[in-house]
């Protein structure tokens, strides 16, 4: 996977401002800025630099192939200079690479597709650094904080807690527009960027009320991807009226947890018009009620649209895979802010896209180690060597700084089986 962000990086066209130190390349700065992310160890680099000058060589050396080590200074100086654009091809180059070893066979829940979530996440904010292409609010005692944001994907299944992150869209300001960029215009540029380049994956877009309307879920049809979006009722009253007006088909289930006696209700009506508009779509509604029978008490309640056909012997799958959009919440988006990725934190804002680069960095230093886990035999045993994600970093952080590795794979085996790093 590492070959994957050197052959971005080796595509790049080196703009780097006259003066700056040519030692150091684009590579090397990506190299070094995912090795924080990857290791969890802000100080990487300086600590590497240390163990250069004492054993010649450093472990960024020997496991993630580094020639040069920049300063975190001129890390962030030379990301500044890179579109994100040019280097997203790595998250679908490292799916394929597992995908080769059968590693994304267990995600296919759908018609032989996966489900990829979609949701805006910050990973950036402050009141006084800002940038062109920041977006702000201002509130009404007139202070203005300015925030990076971007719209992320995942990959999700049922019953899974792995989650795999594809490309983003960045959410930002570009110049001369009136209107501040937000998550429906990334999606749609997410379509328009990476529809071809991930439709291998056969996959099913799942996302919140604020994907479910006409215009967007034409383009997601038009781009050959289907869709489940959570659809309120109080924000597509044309919808809910005909739905209310109509006779629903409906099947239950009856289950006992552990706890409690509960009952599944599905309902569902295909063909529904999603608007009041001579420019409309029809699309399949389906409803979720789960009862709590010892108290008398609705616990949950949804409801989604989706362009595939519902029907007494799929209704409940539909359902379960529409509920799985909130992986990208719990187990994306709050593990990279509250979970050792630290997403929210400034690793460095620039002039131009720097921020954007470190955001993406570090999404890719998750998706590596979700595939690892995924598909790694000595990863999975290291890991459940450490047992908790943080003990696991932990140790990571601690032999990176104190021991030569030759590779990668003697590095993670070590951690594992206590075999000496030589």
């Amino acid at each position: 996977m590492l070959k994957n962000l050197e052959s971005a990086g080796n595509g790049l066209i080196d703009n780097r401002r006259e003066g700056f130190d040519l030692k150091y390349s684009l590579t090397d700065a990506l190299k070094c800025a995912l090795s924080v992310f990857f290791f969890q160890h802000p100080s990487m680099l300086d600590f590497q630099l240390m163990m250069k000058n004492k054993f010649k060589r450093s472990n960024l050396e020997t496991m993630m192939g580094v020639k040069e080590i920049p300063s975190n200074v001129q890390t962030t100086t030379l990301l500044d200079g890179i579109n994100p654009e040019s280097v997203s091809r790595v998250f679908n180059e490292n799916l394929h690479v597992v995908d080769e070893r059968d590693g994304l066979k267990d995600f296919r829940c759908l018609d032989g597709g996966v489900l990829m979530a979609l949701d805006g996440v910050w990973y950036f904010s402050s009141e006084q650094i800002h940038c062109e292409h920041c977006l702000y609010k201002t509130t009404k005692d007139g202070v203005t904080t300015y925030f990076h944001s971007a719209l992320a994907g995942t990959i999700v299944r049922p019953g899974k807690t792995a989650v795999l992150p594809v490309a983003p869209e960045m959410i930002a300001n570009t110049d001369g527009s009136e209107k501040q960029d937000c998550e429906l215009n990334a999606a749609k540029r997410w379509l328009i960027t990476h529809a071809d380049e991930y439709k291998w994956l056969s996959a099913t877009l799942l996302g919140d009320d604020l994907f479910s309307n006409y215009p967007f879920c034409k383009e997601v049809l038009a781009h050959g991807y289907s869709f489940i979006f959570t659809c309120k009722e109080d924000s597509h009253p044309w919808l809910t009226e005909t739905v209310e007006n109509s006779y629903l088909e409906e099947t239950s289930r009856r289950e006992w947890n552990g706890r409690r006696h509960l009952t599944y209700t599905y309902q569902w009506l295909n063909g529904v018009e999603i608007r009041d508009n001579k420019e409309t779509l029809l699309v399949n509604y389906l409803s979720l009620s789960i009862w709590n029978e010892e108290k008398k008490k609705r616990t949950y309640y949804n409801t989604w649209i989706t362009n595939k056909t519902i029907t007494s012997d799929n209704a409940a799958h539909l359902a379960t895979c529409g509920r799985t959009r909130w992986k990208i919440e719990n187990e994306h988006n709050n593990v990279l802010k509250n979970h050792g990725y630290n997403l929210k934190h400034n690793f460095g804002h620039g002039k131009h896209h720097a921020s954007e680069m470190y955001c993406l960095l570090n999404l890719l230093a998750f998706q590596m180690h979700s595939l690892l886990d995924v598909a790694d035999e000595d990863y999975q045993k290291a890991r459940a060597y450490a047992g908790r994600r943080d003990e696991f970093f932990n140790e990571l952080r601690v032999l990176m700084r104190r021991n030569l590795f030759e590779s990668w794979q003697k590095f993670i085996i070590f951690i594992h089986s206590g075999t000496d790093p030589g």
